[in-house]
């Protein structure tokens, strides 16, 4: 029988589920959906594996510089803010 994990926030149960990471970069905000991770069944707190979290880190730095250097080839898009969501 697997091992019941408690939040340690709230005490809730923890089950494996989803979430959605922001990250606010320069003029850039990018979300990543559907992330898997461990969620309280309670107060929705999420826990991310390490592994996890290294490869969602690397999938964001890579975006910001793509879309760096796709405004940059494309003056007419500015300095203006932009925004990017991503689903896994």
């Amino acid at each position: 029988m697997p091992k019941i994990r408690k939040c340690p926030e709230c005490k809730g149960i923890i089950k494996p589920g989803q979430t959605e990471l922001n990250y606010e970069l320069e003029q850039i905000d990018v979300s990543i959906r559907n992330v898997p991770a461990s969620v309280c069944s309670q107060c929705g707190h999420a826990f991310i594996d390490g592994h996890i979290a290294e490869d969602v880190n690397r999938l964001v730095n890579r975006v910001a510089e793509d879309i760096n250097s796709f405004s940059k080839t494309h003056p007419q898009m500015g300095e203006r803010h932009r925004e990017v969501a991503i689903a896994i």
